[in-house]
């Protein structure tokens, strides 16, 4: 049985009447007024991936230990004919960003059926190979209007759910508790609220199909088309209290107070000078809307800033730092290898010694970063976006493995034809094969001269082109600036 309970559309104060533990909650304020051992299941309706939208939203919740999980959509449709439209790609994007970040929560989205009550189908839709959600809900109505209550209605939703490819363990159970209203059928009929009776047997029916899911959810507390729901129904709320109750609930004993706005080590900024902030190892570290020097001292730590122009020092390669897009100039120094996370409006990256000969790589991600590596050998990438790269010193290795983008020029600031070398991903740079460049497939001009010109470098300009097919009807793309008339030649480059 579950130990988690779920309604949609009420109070933490109200559901806990019902003997409800997981609350719907789309603020952090709302999540830290919950009673003492209630979790929360984030409400985000967001289908587009990693946005600054979602990144917005999710943000205030990292390190809040009444978080549960997130509710991504409810319902999302793949063909966007039925309901919000949403890619399993999208979904994917959103539910990583969330493990990446959240450690340990979880992602959860409701499941729409594209056949009907009798054959439904889950087919081509989502299911944890393509989205990484953990849980998947599984509702069937089967209190309705025009007859004897089809209960088997149930069992043809479950299986279509695992024919779909998701896991029963995955599954979570999705109970009617609402009725009348403006709400249909598929059968043109009514939803009609169930008896303590029909709960029951709803109940039962799932619990042999879907023995011990993560949480059940009771739809709904709240009225949404003019329903009777589970909130303005007393024999209703009795049922429940009585079923949630009825089963060992969470042992709430770990659970920590809600955290504050602020670190759990912090010195007071003054006006004159930033902030600065140090981390116990594997902590969530939140600035303080100033300009903020953070360190994260031991283990992978998160760090978030809240404004301005902020300073973070990472020494471990799990760190992860979290800015949102106009949130300041900030800035990422490093003593070991790091990559910024994706989302993360970063606008410098560096070593924290520039002096220093330790081999450091050094990797951005997809907004425009200025990314300078020390006097050792570096790797330098600025994985798209108007990058500026600096190996500053050494044997450095500058990547180009992002897909090319019209506009994404990364200009490499210091390139040393004698010490250096271009990195170039086959799959981004079709038609190179791994190894050294040939040199018939690198050419100096301001455009290629044969079919098996592919890297064209301007010398007049600096700029540095990849062509596809040479004198073909392909348009070169320019990738990369390098400084005004180098003695390039092919043995700069290599391809991977």
């Amino acid at each position: 049985m579950a130990t988690l309970h779920y309604t949609s559309g009420g109070s933490g104060a109200d559901i806990a009447t019902a003997g409800f533990n997981l609350a719907d909650v789309s603020s952090v304020d709302q999540l830290n007024a919950l009673p003492a051992g209630m979790k929360g299941l984030v409400w985000l309706g967001e289908t587009n991936g990693t946005t600054a939208s979602f990144i917005q939203k999710v943000t205030p919740f990292i390190g809040n230990p009444k978080v549960f999980g997130f509710f991504l959509v409810d319902e999302p449709d793949p063909t966007g004919k039925w309901g919000t439209y949403a890619s399993a790609e999208n979904l994917k994007a959103e539910s990583d960003w969330i493990h990446s970040h959240l450690p340990g929560t979880k992602t959860y989205i409701t499941m729409m059926s594209l056949g009907t009550s009798a054959n439904p189908d889950f087919s081509n839709t989502y299911n944890p190979a393509n989205t990484h959600i953990d849980y998947f809900g599984v509702d069937a109505y089967p209190v309705r209007t025009g007859g004897v209550i089809d209960y088997n209605m149930i069992d043809r939703y479950v299986a279509a759910a695992k024919a779909a490819g998701i896991p029963v363990s995955q599954m979570i159970p999705g109970y009617q508790a609402f009725g009348g209203g403006n709400y249909n059928t598929d059968t043109g009929g009514k939803y009609v609220v169930p008896t303590a009776a029909q709960e029951q047997t709803i109940i039962d029916h799932f619990a042999k199909l879907v023995p011990s899911p993560a949480f059940d959810y009771a739809y709904a507390w709240g009225s949404q088309q003019g329903d009777t729901a589970l909130g303005q129904s007393p024999a209703l709320k009795a049922f429940f209290l009585q079923h949630n109750k009825s089963v060992d609930n969470l042992d709430h004993s770990g659970d920590a107070p809600a955290p504050t706005t602020t670190p759990p080590v912090i010195s007071t900024p003054s006006t004159s000078a930033p902030s600065t902030v140090t981390s116990p190892s594997h902590h969530v570290f939140n600035g303080t809307g100033s300009a903020d020097v953070i360190h994260g001292t031991t283990g992978a730590d998160t760090m978030i800033g809240y404004g301005y122009n902020d300073t973070y020092y990472v020494n471990n390669a799990g760190d992860k730092v979290v800015e949102l897009a106009g949130s300041g100039r900030d800035t990422v120094l490093a003593s070991v290898t790091y990559a910024l996370s994706t989302g993360s409006a970063i606008e410098r990256l560096a070593t924290t010694n520039p002096s220093g000969t330790a081999a450091i790589d050094l990797t951005g991600n997809e907004f425009s970063q200025t990314v300078t590596g020390n006097a050792g050998n570096n790797v330098i990438n600025g994985r798209g976006g108007h990058d500026i790269l600096r190996g500053g010193g050494g044997n450095d290795v500058f990547v180009f493995d992002s897909v090319l983008k019209t506009g994404d020029v990364a200009k490499v600031a210091d390139f040393s034809v004698i010490h250096d070398k271009i990195q170039l991903d086959h799959n981004v740079f079709t038609g190179l094969h791994v190894g050294p460049l040939a040199a018939g497939q690198f050419h100096v001009g301001a455009s290629a001269h044969d079919s098996t010109d592919h890297i064209i470098y301007n010398s007049s300009t600096g700029a540095l082109y990849f062509d596809s097919d040479g004198i073909g009807g392909a348009h070169q793309i320019q990738f990369a600036a390098l400084s005004h008339h180098l003695p390039l030649t092919a043995s700069s480059f290599t391809v991977a």
